[in-house]
């Protein structure tokens, strides 16, 4: 016997098996901003006697020893054959530009209202995702970005110097952040160790570019910060890129919170 239509009119409501994908994406991505600001705080620490270009390198040098052999004992030569080689270099740039602009900024502001600024990305990222991925974004997830930041603001008081010009670095960090999680949307499909094998590529081929000049041999107290942070760091990375090929981009936007990263900066740093 067939099932009569659906006619009152109601939005059919999401299968099991999305609502659980859904679910997982969103603990990834929470999970990451914990890594993330443990990796930050390893980076502030070496940054206290190693320029911000040696900091940015040391990340990425960790983390391409941990994603190219498993790239390669996975997919092998075809890691080297992405679905869309762009996207791959933008995601690349991406990264390695908003690490470079987040530890340039702590030179001139402290870690909360670094972190305050930088977290406007979830809005950047939620703009994208209507304009370029052509998403649906309703008042409720708005509405949780907005109180997501607004609750930022309230636990890390930004005090003035988050508006010196300084400011431009985090915001810009957070817009390449932004920039970075589109692409990733945009390569769902790809197998995530292949993305995670070519963001540590465009990285430590960038970061190497910068630190040439200013480089030196870490010292011991340097390296335990650098490995910690960075292996965090990469952590971090391998949760995030997996949560974004899970959901919808403007679903996530909202949980990239950055309450845990403040109160994780608030413990260690201070």
């Amino acid at each position: 016997m067939p099932t009569p239509p659906d006619v009152s009119g109601a939005a059919p409501l999401p299968s099991p098996r999305n609502s659980e994908r859904a679910l997982l994406a969103m603990l990834l991505v929470v999970g990451s901003t914990v890594f993330f600001a443990g990796g930050d705080v390893g980076a502030k620490l070496m940054k206290q006697t190693a320029p911000a270009q040696l900091a940015t390198w040391f990340r990425y040098f960790v983390f391409f020893l941990v994603a190219f052999p498993w790239a390669l004992s996975s997919k092998g030569l075809k890691a080297f054959r992405p679905a869309n080689y762009r996207l791959q270099i933008g995601r690349g740039l991406a990264a390695v530009a908003s690490t470079s602009f987040f530890i340039s900024g702590l030179a001139y502001l402290d870690v909360p209202s670094n972190t305050a600024i930088h977290f406007i990305s979830p809005i950047i990222v939620m703009v994208l995702s209507i304009f370029v991925l052509g998403e649906s974004v309703g008042i409720r997830r708005w509405l949780a970005a907005m109180v997501g930041f607004a609750g930022v603001l309230l636990i890390v008081r930004p005090g003035t110097d988050g508006f010196q010009i300084a400011a431009l670095l985090p915001l810009g960090s957070a817009t390449a952040w932004a920039l970075g999680a589109l692409f990733t949307r945009l390569m769902k499909h790809e197998p995530t160790e292949v993305t995670f094998m070519w963001t540590g590529i465009i990285g430590l081929s960038v970061s190497t570019l910068l630190v040439l000049p200013v480089f030196h041999i870490p010292t011991g107290r340097e390296l335990v910060y650098g490995i910690g942070g960075s292996l965090s760091f990469t952590l971090a990375h391998m949760l995030f890129i997996s949560g974004l090929k899970l959901a919808p981009l403007s679903l996530l936007a909202p949980v990239f919170s950055p309450i845990c990263s403040s109160e994780i900066y608030r413990a260690i740093i201070h």
